[in-house]
């Protein structure tokens, strides 16, 4: 006898599954749109034309396009904070040594700017322009992080593994020295012939950070 229960389940796991991946195709074009054009300039159906989805399908899974744009930062930090951070947020805590904590939080990040520039872009962009959508982000995403990395910074400036200089001025050129490389990645590119978002382009920035930032820590 068939059981009905598992009749009625297995036909809607492939639309799920494809649900889902619609959902995703969407996000990941929504965060290249909004990096180049702005969220004024971004189209929705631009968006689900290049993700090869339907515009009903963007009302269906976000709605208006500012909850789009909310998911796809949503999205961003969550990628940041997995790729930097680790599943529990732990990984970077459990090691000991000072330089070599420093040294994967660098690598980590930087590598993650490496692959992820439209992030930094879309910063740079709401940024510029202020305003709410800036507002929910620092109040979200950007105040908490910044609250556990700033208190890092300084801890770092009291020991003297980095500069010492105010903590504002010294996070934001750590940040300004693993993003802005790849932020600029196109304008590298074709004047230096140098594809920084390749190894060992990668490695050896995080080299030259490492070098440049942290006192004995080569």
């Amino acid at each position: 006898m068939t059981n009905s229960k598992t009749a009625t389940k297995t036909p809607q796991q492939p639309v799920q599954a494809r649900a889902i991946e619609t959902r995703a195709r969407i996000i990941e074009v929504a965060m290249k749109t909004f990096a180049e054009r702005g969220y004024d300039g971004a189209n929705t159906r631009d968006i689900a034309d290049e993700a090869g989805a339907t515009h009903g399908a963007i009302r269906y899974h976000f709605g208006t396009k500012e909850e789009l744009w909310k998911k796809t930062i949503e999205t961003m930090f969550h990628q940041l904070r997995m790729h930097v951070y680790g599943e529990d947020g732990t990984e970077l805590l459990n090691i000991k040594d000072p330089v070599k904590s420093m040294r994967e939080f660098l690598s980590r990040y930087i590598r993650y700017s490496a692959n992820n520039p439209d992030h930094a872009r879309i910063m740079i962009s709401e940024s510029v322009r202020g305003g709410p959508r800036l507002e929910w982000m620092a109040e979200n995403f950007i105040k908490p992080a910044h609250k556990i990395l700033m208190k890092e910074t300084q801890k770092q400036i009291k020991s003297g593994l980095l500069p010492d200089l105010p903590p504002v001025s010294m996070f934001y050129i750590i940040v300004s020295m693993c993003q802005m490389p790849f932020v600029l990645s196109k304008e590298i590119k074709l004047l230096h012939k140098l594809d920084l978002q390749k190894n060992p382009a990668i490695e050896q920035h995080i080299d030259a950070v490492m070098a440049v930032l942290v006192r004995n820590g080569s």
